[in-house]
């Protein structure tokens, strides 16, 4: 028996709602940077690297939580477009699932060795950052291409 992981088809267009606002507020943040609001700041948990060996490893901050939960809104959000079914799901939407997700890596893997040849310093942590999300928008935007496609040549 083989198991589908997929979400419900309302789940795409919970999705869809959810990340036009987070992806604007993910390259405001992006482009113009943090709030710098205290009012937003509270204590977090933290994961200090520089003393991961210490006992002083976890400690506790002030953050300002916009950043995180722009990123996880967007997460969620690609999460549930590329991982929600069809309408009309069936094997062959299976296998253009399958080929657009290595298509999207591919192509991903190729930018991302772009980037590691021709960006340097704080501007290669912003494009590491797009990047998290590349595949998942990329694997989206081939997925739905291939299937429009498919669905205009069989009318």
């Amino acid at each position: 028996m083989i198991k589908n992981f997929l979400l419900p088809y309302r789940f795409k267009t919970a999705g869809l709602w959810l990340f036009f606002p987070f992806l604007a507020l993910c390259l405001w943040l992006l482009l113009f940077g943090d709030w710098d609001c205290d009012l937003l700041s509270w204590p977090a948990f933290a994961l200090s690297i520089e003393d991961i060996t210490s006992k002083d490893a976890f400690t506790i901050i002030r953050n300002d939580p916009v950043n995180e939960f722009a990123m996880l809104g967007l997460l969620v959000s690609v999460c549930f477009i590329a991982l929600s079914k069809e309408k009309d799901e069936d094997e062959m939407t299976g296998q253009i699932r399958m080929q657009s997700f290595v298509w999207s890596f591919w192509v991903t893997a190729a930018i991302l060795a772009f980037g590691i040849l021709f960006f340097y310093g704080f501007s290669f942590l912003n494009f590491a950052l797009a990047a998290l999300f590349l595949a998942f928008i990329i694997y989206i935007v081939k997925f739905n291409l291939t299937m429009c496609k498919i669905r205009r040549a069989g009318k």
